[in-house]
């Protein structure tokens, strides 16, 4: 078995240090044992190595690409003997650029993203930022302040990456709530979605199934239909700009239906369906399916309403 490693990258300032310290001082990851943390940048905080070294947790630093090869890290590890290893690289350190050596065993990859800095991060380097939070299975956004900000910013990672898990941290490092922030009501018998209340449900349904569950909802979109789907079914979705005007995905859930539907592919649709979670054979996680009541085709929309903005 090789050894467990934890990737953990950001901006310049985002908290990573911080983060690896506090996690090693305070046990935050479990008994791991004698860990190694290679650095590999001159950040604007310091590890405080005297800390560490009594919690059986050592600092060695990697600032050049070129030095990160098998032979380098060996010879770290040779040193220290760790039983587990933390990687602190910056947004410019991507698997691509990286060879891992053979003997690491990469547990999870971790964001970690400043709040203050995010919007305006996130337009100078948009790409960046993409790659990052694609990769990760957690992404962390700190120093967080007003809620409506801090919400389309955690909607603004789940687009990159629906399956990662993302978590808001205030200044002072306690998680925010973000439940009661959704602009539809989630209480009826029924939800309603206006066209722009889809984007943030469909990110919301990967998290909250216990708000969704068995619920009837209403709502236009585009009918997608494909030779790979089950027969009678297509994807009830629309087009979303997540990243960039040259990053339109589609977001949607399957819808199954009963009868016959003569609709072309991409046509619009006014849809009332109960929400279902499945879980079908090979996949780890629980699906929402749609199972649709009624569908009627509608006019397509024009202007903003065509594509979700959700930049």
């Amino acid at each position: 078995m090789g050894i467990p490693v934890l990737f953990i990258r950001g901006t310049k300032g985002s908290g990573k240090t911080k983060f690896i310290e506090e996690s090693l001082i305070n046990g935050d990851f479990g008994d791991v044992g004698k860990a190694l943390v290679l650095k590999l940048e001159n950040g604007e905080a310091e590890y405080d190595e005297a800390k560490l070294s009594g919690k059986n947790a050592f600092v060695s630093s990697i600032l050049n690409l070129n030095d990160f090869t098998e032979k380098v890290i060996t010879e770290q590890v040779k040193k220290y003997r760790p039983q587990v290893i933390f990687v602190e690289a910056n947004e410019a350190w991507g698997f691509d650029d990286i060879k891992m050596p053979k003997f690491f065993d990469l547990q999870q990859t971790i964001t970690i993203i400043n709040g203050e800095k995010f919007n305006e991060e996130l337009n100078a380097m948009r790409q960046l930022y993409q790659n990052m939070i694609s990769a990760s299975e957690l992404v962390i956004i700190n120093r967080c302040k007003p809620v409506e900000e801090t919400s389309q910013m955690k909607r603004n990672v789940k687009l990159m990456n629906n399956r990662c898990m993302a978590i808001a941290l205030d200044k002072d490092g306690k998680q925010l709530k973000l439940d009661s922030d959704l602009p539809f009501d989630v209480k009826g018998e029924k939800i309603v979605l206006t066209p722009r209340d889809f984007g943030i449900w469909y990110i919301d349904t990967f998290e909250s199934k216990e708000r969704y569950d068995n619920k009837l909802i209403e709502f236009d979109c585009m009918a997608v239909f494909s030779k790979k789907l089950p027969p009678k079914t297509f994807v009830a979705g629309r087009f979303a700009m997540t990243c960039c005007a040259n990053d339109i995905q589609l977001l949607g859930h399957l819808l199954s239906y009963k009868g016959d539907i003569k609709l072309k592919n991409k046509a619009w649709v006014h849809v009332l369906a109960r929400i279902h979670y499945m879980r079908f054979r090979g996949a780890q996680d629980e699906q929402v399916v749609l199972e649709g009541l009624d569908v009627k085709e509608i006019p397509a929309p024009s202007g903003e309403d065509e594509v979700l903005n959700l930049v």
